[in-house]
């Protein structure tokens, strides 16, 4: 059987069973790279027999090239760095009804993205494990890629003790999972744990690997806020954000959120995963944010810019998450020596409703 990558993929390519090189269905050539002898598409084949849904040989045309083989396309991991859904959790859906499993394939109902339900079974390279995914048949797909930084933390369930993903919608997951980075410099590893570590080259190692596919066509004009003077509503996760920051404790910061009325208020602080989808790690060097909707973003200091969250430590609810976007990590005080609930951190407030 050949391959599908017509449900909600990310890549419009015939796909099939021995990926082999692209094939744009529009193209003036068949589909082994030979040319049209000058008859049109209109009914008749290249050998004056009507086009009746055999090929040439006899068989039926059903997608697969004449060699007996059918394409497959996986898409560029570059486009989908931005959430262009609602982040699960943001606005308190059930974890239980999230996910639609089979035996081979995880289908997120909320994200639309379809994942490796077991891991691949040896940890590998950023190298590798690119080519592993864009290489993998299942589920009758063939369109898989490594995941984002954005869609990897959309599986995790913060409030669940780690490992922090679904047992019942994913197998095997527990340790550090490799994600698309697009910068050779900068590898991500997301944590069963919930944390979100930035190796470098040397430091990164092999890792787990969980492919993706899907996640839709992004928005031609590339445009992602909505702005007005104090607020940037973002147009792909439904959020709105206060252009402003603050410092503020883990207490503070919470108090402040709630009592902001800025345009009829409804503020409080985000939780790990909807900052996270503030992330911009498209850009040449930090802070990894889009500063045209952020143009008063506070500098580094000794190398960070760490923000409170709202999320709390499963396992210790003295112990809060924080975001660093002069370094892309995510880590909870608890990790640290240096920072407690009572330390002063920066602050952006958010907002369910536009």
């Amino acid at each position: 059987m050949g391959c599908d990558n017509s449900s909600e993929a990310s890549s419009p390519k015939i796909c099939g069973e021995n990926c082999s090189t692209d094939q744009d269905p529009t193209s003036p050539e068949s589909p082994d790279g030979t040319e049209n002898d000058g008859t049109e598409n209109d009914g008749t084949e290249n050998d004056g027999t009507e086009n009746d849904g055999t090929k040439n040989d006899g068989t039926k045309n059903d997608g697969t090239k004449n060699d007996g083989t059918e394409n497959c396309s996986s898409s560029d991991p570059a486009l989908f760095q931005m959430a262009r859904w609602p982040m699960p959790g943001s606005t308190g859906e059930d974890h239980s009804v999230q996910y639609r499993v089979d035996e081979e394939v995880t289908h997120d109902e909320i994200t639309g993205l379809d994942w490796q339900r077991q891991p691949a079974p040896v940890s590998l390279t950023d190298e590798h494990a690119a080519e592993y995914c864009a290489e993998l048949i299942l589920g009758g797909h063939c369109d898989w890629r490594l995941p984002t930084r954005i869609e990897g933390v959309s599986l995790l369930d913060l409030q669940r003790k780690p490992p922090s993903f679904d047992p019942g919608a994913f197998s095997d997951i527990d340790g550090e999972f490799v994600l698309w980075s697009g910068n050779p410099e900068r590898l991500f590893r997301l944590g069963s744990d919930g944390g979100l570590r930035v190796r470098s080259p040397t430091s990164a190692g092999p890792g787990r690997v969980r492919c993706v596919r899907g996640g839709g066509v992004p928005d031609s004009d590339g445009s992602r806020y909505e702005l007005t003077p104090d607020l940037a509503r973002d147009l792909g996760t439904g959020l709105t954000w206060t252009r402003a920051t603050s410092k503020k404790t883990y207490a503070d910061a919470a108090s402040m959120c709630a009592g902001l009325q800025l345009d009829g208020g409804g503020f409080r602080v985000p939780s790990l995963k909807e900052l996270h989808t503030l992330i911009f790690d498209s850009k040449p060097n930090g802070p990894w944010i889009d500063q045209s909707a952020f143009p008063s973003f506070p500098a580094a200091v000794s190398g960070h810019i760490t923000f409170w969250t709202s999320s709390l430590e499963a396992t210790d609810s003295n112990s809060a998450w924080m975001l660093d976007f002069a370094t892309g990590t995510a880590e909870a005080t608890a990790f640290t020596a240096s920072v407690t609930l009572e330390s002063t951190l920066h602050v952006l407030c958010v907002r369910s409703r536009p």
